[in-house]
C-alpha cells in the first residue's frame, strides 16, 4: 500500500545520512534522529548497518530506547550483536530486556552459548528463567512477562502516582496497576486514568476494582488470549494456586498467541510439520525437496488405501453404472460430498479453536449440522434429479415419464443422504478427537476427503440400487 510504502523508503534513505553522522562523530544530531523515530522504523535503518556501527549506535542511545530498539532488531542480528559484544555490553543488553522478551530471545541460541549468556544476568532473572522452563511452550507461565507495576493498597492516590513514576521505566505497562497484600495475593487493580481522577488523599484501596479476571500459569494460552479478547483487556494477571501474583499476559502477547496458534493449525492441516521441523520454523523455498518428499508423501499414501476401497466399492456396482444415469451423475456425487465434508470440518475445527463450542453437548452441533446440512443436501438433491430428467429425456431412447420421475426422486432422496453422511463425518470427527486428546487441526483435508468419499460413495450407491 503506498501510504506505508513511501515511509519506509524514505527510513531507508537515512541509512547514508546515520553513517555519515557515526563516522564524522556527530552523535548528538545521530541520537536526535532516531528518538523522533519509533523504535520500529528506527531498528529498520540499523539493520542495514554492520554490527560494529550497530553497537556503536546502541551505546549512544538512553538506556529505555536502546532497549525498545534493540527488540525490533531483526532476529540473526540481535545475535550477532550479542554473540560479537563484549561481556559487559552484552549483559547491559540482556538487562536492559523485558523478561518475557528476553527469554524469547535466549530461547534462539545453541544450549552452550545461552548458558553462557544465563550467567551473566543477575539470580532473579535466572530464577526467573528457570521458573518458565518448567512449563510447556503453550502453557502461560512459559511466556508471561514480570514486569508489572504493584502497589500497596495503603498508599494514596498522589503516592502510587510517585510510585508508579519510579517503576515505569523498567515495567511493560503501567495503565494497569496491580495491588496485591504483604503475602503477594493479588487483591485488586487501579488504572492511571482512576488514580488521576482521584482525589490525591484517597487510598488505593478504596479507588481500585476488586471484580478480577486472572488466569493461573499452568493454563493454556489460548485461553488466556481468549479471556483478554473477551474482556477487552490491555493485560490480564497471572497467580498461583495460592492467588498469589507472579506475572501478567499483556494484549500484544494476545496477538502473537492468535497468529502462532493459527500458524500451527495451518502447518498441522498442511502436513509440514514433524521430521525435525518445529512450528514456525517452516520455509517453503528453504527446505529441499526431498524433505519435503518425506513429510507430505505417508499422508498421501495412507490416504490412497481409501481411494482404493472406494474404487472397489464403485466396481461392485459396475452392472448398475454401465446403464449410463449412475455414471452421469457420478462425478457430482463424489465432488459434493468431500466439499461438503471439508466445510464442516473446517468451521468445527475453527469453533473448536476460538471456544465457540466450548462444552457444548455432541447432541447440539449434530443438530446444527443436520439442519445446515439438510437444506444443502436438498438443494443438490433437486439439482440431481433435474439433471437426470434432462440426461433421461435426451437420450436416444427416453424412458416414459414416469419412470424417469421415480428414477430421479431415488437419486435425489440417495444424494440427500450422502451430503448429510458426509457433512455429520466432518464436523463429528474434530469432536471426537478433541475428545481424545488430539488435536483436530491434524484432520486435514484430503482426510475427511477421502473418508467421505468413501461412506458417501457407498451409501449413495447402495440407495439408488436397492430403491431403483
Amino acid at each position: 500500500h503506498p501510504s506505508f510504502a513511501a515511509p519506509a523508503m524514505r527510513f531507508h534513505l537515512l541509512i547514508p545520512e546515520i553513517r555519515e553522522l557515526l563516522a564524522e562523530g556527530h552523535h548528538q544530531d545521530l541520537v536526535g534522529v532516531l528518538q523522533e523515530m519509533h523504535p520500529t522504523d528506527a531498528a529498520s535503518v540499523l539493520n542495514a548497518l554492520t554490527v560494529e556501527e550497530i553497537a556503536q549506535v546502541l551505546s549512544l542511545l538512553p538506556p529505555d530506547i536502546e532497549r525498545d530498539v534493540f527488540g525490533y532488531l531483526e532476529p540473526d542480528v540481535q545475535e550477532h550483536y550479542v554473540a560479537g559484544a563484549g561481556r559487559e555490553r552484552a549483559q547491559k543488553v540482556l538487562q536492559s530486556m523485558l523478561s518475557d522478551d528476553r527469554a524469547e530471545f535466549l530461547e534462539r541460541f545453541e544450549p552452550r552459548v545461552r548458558d553462557h549468556l544465563v550467567c551473566m544476568l543477575p539470580s532473579a532473572a535466572r530464577e526467573d528463567l528457570l521458573r518458565r522452563g518448567t512449563f510447556r511452550d503453550d502453557q502461560v507461565g512459559a511466556f508471561l512477562t514480570t514486569d508489572y507495576a504493584v502497589l500497596n493498597p495503603a498508599l494514596t492516590a498522589r503516592g502510587a502516582i510517585a510510585e508508579l513514576r519510579r517503576q515505569a521505566p523498567s515495567k511493560e505497562t503501567i495503565y494497569y496497576s496491580y495491588v496485591v497484600d504483604r503475602a503477594g495475593v493479588l487483591v485488586g487493580f487501579v488504572s492511571l486514568r482512576d488514580l488521576i481522577l482521584a482525589n490525591e488523599n484517597t487510598p488505593v484501596g478504596e479507588i481500585m476494582k476488586t471484580d478480577l479476571v486472572s488466569v493461573q500459569a499452568d493454563a493454556d494460552q489460548e485461553a488466556a488470549a481468549r479471556i483478554i479478547r473477551d474482556y477487552d483487556l490491555i493485560a490480564l494477571p497471572v497467580v498461583d494456586d495460592n492467588k498469589r501474583l507472579v506475572g501478567i499476559v499483556t494484549h500484544d502477547d494476545a496477538v502473537d498467541i492468535v497468529e502462532e496458534e493459527a500458524q500451527e493449525d495451518f502447518e498441522k492441516m498442511a502436513g509440514v510439520t514433524g521430521h525435525g521441523v518445529e512450528i514456525g520454523d517452516y520455509d517453503y523455498l528453504e527446505e529441499p525437496v526431498l524433505r519435503q518428499v518425506r513429510r507430505r508423501a505417508p499422508v498421501i499414501c495412507v490416504l490412497a488405501l481409501f481411494w482404493v476401497v472406494t474404487s472397489t466399492v464403485i466396481q461392485g456396482f459396475e452392472e448398475h453404472l454401465t446403464k449410463g444415469l449412475l455414471l452421469a451423475l457420478l462425478p457430482m456425487v463424489m465432488a459434493t460430498g468431500g466439499m461438503v465434508g471439508t466445510q464442516a470440518s473446517a468451521l468445527v475445527i475453527r469453533a473448536l479453536t476460538v471456544g465457540d463450542i466450548g462444552k457444548a453437548r455432541v447432541a447440539t452441533v449434530v443438530w446444527k449440522e443436520l439442519r445446515v446440512a439438510g437444506l444443502i443436501a436438498t438443494l443438490l438433491g433437486a439439482i440431481a434429479f433435474a439433471n437426470s430428467l434432462l440426461v433421461s429425456r435426451t437420450a436416444a431412447t427416453p424412458d416414459p415419464l414416469t419412470v424417469v420421475m421415480h428414477a430421479g426422486f431415488v437419486i435425489g432422496v440417495a444424494m440427500i443422504g450422502h451430503v448429510v453422511s458426509a457433512a455429520l463425518l466432518g464436523a463429528l470427527t474434530p469432536i471426537v478427537v478433541k475428545r481424545l486428546r488430539g488435536d483436530p487441526a491434524m484432520i486435514s483435508t484430503p482426510a475427511v476427503t477421502a473418508i467421505a468419499d468413501l461412506t458417501g460413495a457407498a451409501i449413495y450407491l447402495i440407495l439408488v440400487t436397492t430403491l431403483l
